[in-house]
């Protein structure tokens, strides 16, 4: 559903990503991990084309991102990151809905829409749709911006540290939101996130960046074995 191949990515004179290439199939949970400029970000956005390749190819249901019509290509890749971005002036149930309605979705079906979403996310409908996004704590703006991500039901959801600013508690609470939510809708999901427990709890495969290098991507129970050093580094220093 999702493939690099080769891909080069720069910025302005810094090599950020070097001959990188994974694959992500239908339904499966992909993580990135590695430290802070190793290239994850800049990996996940070239997928909506928010950011271009200088080499290689990026393609999303076997197409290269670069064929496919922009606003089709992001309609098509669910968006959920850390901040959420909710829109200030929209309700619970208006952010929910925004690409439904640019879509051009009946009424009707675009509120069917919200109602399953909020369940889905663990939000009663009748309590939250209302509301607006000062009115929520931080885990449920996360939960709303999942639900936002979902709207239009992607085969393709992009997760930018989505969890990254919440307490422990909240955390583990939408990290079994996900699990749920993943079991009954499974999709093609790439996760960035720097808790390499978090991706191991989450994700099929994990895939390490060093320095703009894909340097393993494997399953946890694999990379907890492994004998680079940068693999292990990442390992010990997260569970000792």
């Amino acid at each position: 559903m999702i493939e690099f191949q080769d891909v080069h990515a720069s910025r302005g004179r810094q090599a950020v990503l070097k001959g990188v290439s994974v694959r992500v199939a239908p339904g499966e949970v992909v993580a990135l991990v590695g430290r802070s400029g190793s290239g994850k970000t800049t990996l996940l956005r070239l997928v909506n084309r928010m950011l271009h390749a200088d080499a290689g190819t990026v393609r999303v249901a076997g197409k290269a991102v670069d064929d496919w019509d922009e606003t089709a290509l992001r309609r098509q890749t669910g968006y959920a990151i850390q901040d959420v971005g909710l829109f200030p002036h929209l309700t619970v149930a208006e952010n929910i809905s925004v690409v439904p309605r640019l879509l051009n979705w009946e009424a009707a079906r675009t509120a069917a829409r919200v109602d399953e979403l909020l369940v889905l996310v663990g939000l009663a409908a009748a309590e939250f749709r209302a509301r607006w996004p000062d009115e929520l704590s931080g885990g449920q703006r996360q939960r709303v911006g999942l639900a936002r991500a979902l709207a239009a039901d992607p085969p393709v959801l992009l997760m930018d540290e989505p969890f990254g600013a919440l307490d422990p508690v909240t955390r583990a609470e939408l990290h079994r939101e996900f699990q749920r939510l993943h079991a009954s809708q499974p999709r093609s999901v790439l996760l960035v996130t720097h808790d390499l427990a978090e991706a191991f709890a989450l994700a099929q495969r994990v895939a390490v960046l060093h320095e703009g290098r894909m340097i393993a991507c494997s399953t946890p129970a694999v990379l907890v074995e492994s004998s680079d050093p940068h693999v292990r580094t990442l390992v010990e220093t997260r569970f000792g």
